[in-house]
């Protein structure tokens, strides 16, 4: 199908249809919106797109399609972002399990270790039977293709698309070698990426370890990992806020905290002044962490001065200083 009248005629054909594409990459979007975020996966974006009418036309002059409208797969699409190379496969497992897969592609494999490239995985899915009612009629066996991507190849991704070369044949022969070697960097820093991201994990979980030896645990130094954990051990019934942990660390000195045990410290010495401002004004002491500053407001002048503390907390700290242990 390659006659400007065919093109015309299945630009038409495409127009009227899709809406009900429109309707399936906005349904997928919101499916994985929420079952990913059951997974415990936090992504870096969730998007949805459809191929416009123009496209939808120039694809069919190019490739000469008999049908397109069965032959083109990517009439829908979804694109899921996350940071790290280790989530795509918890990805992979939530769209296996909620979607009829027909088609999987892995495009870093299919370029082969001597072709220009950095890519994902995608993945040609069908709402199917399980989906079922008013709300799915008419999308549940269309196709859609689902990208999943890090962060680093949708860079990637941009970067050859602004570029507008297609393919390694149509890239001019001195360019290849420069966009061979960003291809390259971009894969080394997701490799050290998600190397960090593991060496983080194994970390948080031997400052875990130390909460069953107090001496041990109060022996650490003072940092995000090491103050959110403290937060959750002196205060079990509560969360501990990563926002204001990352305020706590920018405003107290540091070298008048070297460890845990410091901390610690002034807690204590700050526990009645404290309970009684929480008495007068509970909502302000919903984490561990909002007991970790108030303390620090009470006994350390330098942090009180330095931290954003409200007028009425800062008129507190005056009214319940005689309860600060000296």
């Amino acid at each position: 199908m390659s006659e400007p009248d065919d093109v015309e005629a299945a630009r038409a054909a495409y127009a009227q249809v899709q809406p009900l594409y429109a309707r399936l990459a906005s349904e997928i979007r919101d499916i994985l919106e929420v079952k990913l975020a059951a997974a415990g996966l936090t992504l870096v974006s969730l998007t949805f797109r459809i191929k416009t009418p123009d496209s939808f036309a120039a694809k069919v002059a190019r490739k000469r399609y008999t049908n397109p409208a069965s032959q083109m797969t990517d009439l829908a699409g979804v694109r899921v972002v996350s940071a790290y190379e280790s989530e795509l496969a918890q990805i992979a497992e939530v769209i296996e399990a909620v979607f009829d897969v027909r088609e999987r592609v892995d495009k870093a494999r299919d370029l082969g270790a001597d072709k220009m490239g950095y890519n994902g995985k995608a993945y040609i899915v069908r709402l199917g039977p399980r989906y079922a009612g008013g709300r799915y009629e008419g999308i549940t066996d269309i196709d859609c293709e689902i990208q999943v991507r890090t962060f680093l190849q949708d860079a990637w991704a941009i970067i050859n698309h602004q570029l507008v070369y297609k393919n390694e044949e149509s890239t001019p022969q001195r360019l290849r070698r420069d966009l061979n070697n960003v291809a390259s960097l971009l894969e080394i820093a997701q490799g050290i990426f998600d190397s960090v991201k593991e060496k983080r994990s194994a970390y948080v979980s031997e400052i875990q370890r130390k909460e069953n030896d107090q001496s041990a645990f109060l022996a650490q130094p003072l940092d995000f990992d090491t103050v959110m954990a403290y937060s959750r051990w002196k205060f079990p019934k509560l969360d501990a806020s990563a926002s204001l942990t990352q305020m706590l660390l920018n405003d107290i000195d540091l070298k008048a905290y070297p460890t845990l045990q410091a901390l610690d410290a002034v807690v204590d010495q700050a526990r009645a002044a404290v309970a009684a401002y929480q008495k007068e004004n509970p909502d302000w002491f919903r984490t561990g962490t909002d007991f970790l500053t108030k303390s620090l407001g009470f006994v350390d002048p330098k942090f009180r001065a330095k931290h954003r503390f409200a007028t009425r907390t800062r008129d507190a700290f005056e009214r319940f200083q005689n309860l600060v242990a000296r």
